[in-house]
């Protein structure tokens, strides 16, 4: 817990990063619950409107924010410049224009380079988190941070170097524990050989 008191002492804003793993709403909710900070979570809208209100409504019972995809980087710097936690969930499939090939469970394939460009921009923390569910249906928490101080410059090589960085300990965790991992949606839509 530390890296994240540590993350928000630094004043520099945060991105949290985490995936589809185990209960990860349960996750979001509980944050503003053990830390003094919320999570503003960047979340694509489901296809039905009362759907997509239902389920916000579950996510901001704790505290939580929720930003539809499509906000402003403007708007992202702003909040980082407030020392805001802005949460991205980092393993879907990537839009082809949009995105980096990195090396993911074997595959290079498209993903979000989002993160490490506004990081490399705005020299945030940058916080990985995830829950393990257990046999009796706890959860432990577990924080991470990603350093990056060794990538100076902001350029199209480094953002695929941190790019790979960021995929790379997200499939530490995959690998660590396979089936906490909900692969509904298709991450290998787009790859290259």
């Amino acid at each position: 817990m530390n890296v994240i008191e540590d993350a928000g002492k630094a004043g520099n804003g945060t991105l949290f990063l985490s995936g589809h793993y185990s209960n990860w709403e349960f996750i979001a909710f509980s944050f503003s619950k053990l830390f003094k900070y919320s999570l503003k979570i960047i979340a694509k809208p489901q296809g039905s409107r009362s759907l997509n209100e239902k389920i916000n409504s579950y996510r901001t019972l704790g505290g939580n924010e929720i930003i539809q995809t499509g906000i402003s980087l403007r708007a992202i710097f702003k909040s980082l410049d407030q020392n805001d936690f802005i949460c991205f969930l980092i393993d879907q499939s990537a839009h082809p224009d949009y995105s980096v090939y990195v090396n993911f469970l074997g595959q290079k394939t498209a993903s979000f380079s989002g993160p490490a460009k506004i990081a490399l921009k705005k020299r945030c923390e940058l916080i990985l988190g995830y829950g393990i569910r257990d046999k009796n249906y706890k959860y432990d928490v577990y924080f991470s941070k990603i350093d990056y101080s060794d990538i100076v410059d902001y350029n199209e090589e480094n953002i695929i170097v941190l790019t790979q960085r960021i995929q790379t300990e997200f499939e530490k965790i995959v690998l660590a524990d396979p089936g906490q991992w909900l692969w509904l949606h298709k991450r290998f839509k787009h790859v290259r050989n």
